[in-house]
């Protein structure tokens, strides 16, 4: 590889500034939430059984008529220049079921460029785009399945790649108990074309949600499993110290446990803890960097939801979520 492609990947890397960047290299932007809504309850919120589409880039299933005509834009500064965007589309399918389509795509800024010998060659830019497809539908009265697949180019430089996946997503819920099932699996694929001579893996994961609406509290609560397939014993904390899980964080590593206060129908508030995301970004400890929090409220067919949580070493960063039922 040529050394001003990894002063490049190298300088992406570094600007994102995150474990799971260092693992799965230019597709670990796929691991960050693209609804606000899920952002709050931790990411990766694979049962919450709400009319959003951009829900339902975690798990298909989801999809459901209720999301026809609308238009979703969501948008995260993730950390200095480095800018997630996200917009999705939702239709109706065969009456029962949902479809959608949308485009995530991850600016990384401008970068100066130099040769082996240190001679500048120039600014250039980088970015990650994303276009996913997919439709979800009733099997009975209380089970949906889903399907999703995304195309997914890279361009670093002068350098760029394409890789194709593809999520598959069950839902059980019923809406007599307010009890809710999530199961999916994302990213499953590869790389049609390298970077360079740089062969990245796509962040392929097992996700397991339950929520469940308590009968007499304005509450509901959501537990999401997830990083099910990686049983990583190890991690890099936020000052690059490398740590081992001890006994029982093995497990509680791949939990997060999240709360909603629902305050009717047009107005929430929820938080969520991640011991993982905690240990991994505050070096020593910090309760604080393992919470994520924000709310949202609806008027009319207009929706504004807003959530704040750490994903990186360096600072927090805001997720806000915008959305509009046209029909």
């Amino acid at each position: 590889m040529k050394k001003r492609l990894m002063i490049a990947i190298t300088a992406l890397i570094l600007s994102a500034g995150t474990t799971f960047a260092q693992k799965t290299g230019a597709y670990g932007y796929l691991s960050l939430p693209v609804s606000a809504h899920a952002a709050a309850l931790g990411g990766g919120a694979v049962s919450i059984v709400e009319p959003e589409v951009a829900l339902a880039e975690d798990n298909p299933a989801l999809l459901c008529p209720e999301m026809n005509g609308q238009l979703a834009l969501g948008y995260m500064n993730y950390v200095s220049d480095v800018n997630l965007g996200h917009v999705a589309w939702g239709g109706q399918f065969l009456d029962l079921g949902g479809w959608m389509g949308s485009v995530r795509f991850l600016n990384y800024g401008n970068f100066d460029g130099y040769d082996e010998n240190g001679v500048s060659t120039g600014s250039f830019s980088a970015k990650d785009l994303a276009f996913s497809g997919g439709v979800g539908y009733p099997v009975t009265e209380r089970w949906r399945v889903g399907g999703l697949m995304r195309a997914l180019y890279s361009n670093y430089e002068s350098y760029s790649a394409f890789a194709l996946s593809v999520n598959l997503g069950i839902n059980y819920y019923n809406e007599v108990t307010g009890t809710s099932l999530g199961l999916s699996v994302t990213e499953l694929g590869g790389q049609l074309k390298k970077l360079g001579d740089r062969r990245t893996n796509l962040p392929t994961d097992l996700q397991f949600g339950w929520s469940n609406e308590l009968e007499h509290l304005p509450l509901c609560l959501t537990l999401t499993a997830y990083k099910l397939l990686n049983w990583d014993d190890e991690y890099v904390d936020g000052s690059g110290e490398v740590h081992k899980w001890m006994g029982a964080e093995q497990i509680l590593t791949h939990l997060k446990f999240g709360a909603e206060w629902i305050v009717n129908d047009n107005l929430y508030f929820a938080a969520a803890y991640d011991y993982r995301r905690q240990r991994e970004f505050s070096g020593g400890g910090g309760f604080l960097r393992g919470l994520s929090w924000g709310g949202g409220f609806k008027y009319k067919g207009f929706s504004f939801q807003a959530a704040y949580a750490r994903y990186n070493a360096v600072d927090g960063s805001l997720n806000i979520g915008l959305s509009y039922q046209f029909f």
